[in-house]
């Protein structure tokens, strides 16, 4: 069985109170524009563990992952590249930018999404899809017996958001 090396990026969609959490680039060729809390997954963790990584590294804030928002993939110049965006439970704290790679953290609602210069479309497509209450498809713990912890995300199940 051969490997397949590919680039794997992962996103935290946390939503609360019809906000969602985004943050500001504040380097590189993403400058000045806003995306969901993101990052790389090392090669010692998981994605979702990379995620609530992403999370409080750039927010202060705490969360565990409740489900899969979606996935976007690319084939580039030097291989594929996958990209997780997990639904994130945020536990409650104040957040700040904790990192120098983040100018600002801020909520936003629905309406003010339209007014943020976007990192990506595929940004602003997930923050309004966490606003509307789109589907989310669940994570459960693996079903199957095995040696180390892993995930299984059925799809087709919606959940209803919870508003705090």
């Amino acid at each position: 069985m051969s490997r397949l090396l590919c680039d794997l990026g992962v996103a935290a969609r946390v939503v609360r109170g019809g906000k969602v959490l985004l943050v500001q680039e504040a380097t590189g060729r993403h400058q000045g524009r806003w995306g969901l809390p993101k990052g790389h997954v090392e090669a010692d963790e998981s994605p979702e563990t990379a995620a609530i990584r992403e999370l409080y590294e750039e927010t202060g804030l705490n969360g565990t992952v409740i489900g899969l928002a979606g996935v976007r993939t690319a084939l580039r110049t030097n291989g594929p590249a996958v990209f997780l965006c997990y639904e994130v439970d945020g536990h409650e704290g104040s957040v700040n930018a904790e990192s120098n790679e983040i100018s600002s953290v801020s909520w936003f609602t629905l309406s003010e999404l339209t007014t943020l210069d976007w990192v990506s479309e595929t940004m602003h497509q997930l923050a309004i899809d966490g606003l509307t209450h789109q589907a989310v498809t669940l994570h459960h713990k693996g079903l199957t017996p095995r040696s180390g912890p892993y995930a299984v995300y059925r799809s087709g199940v919606s959940r209803t958001r919870v508003i705090r």
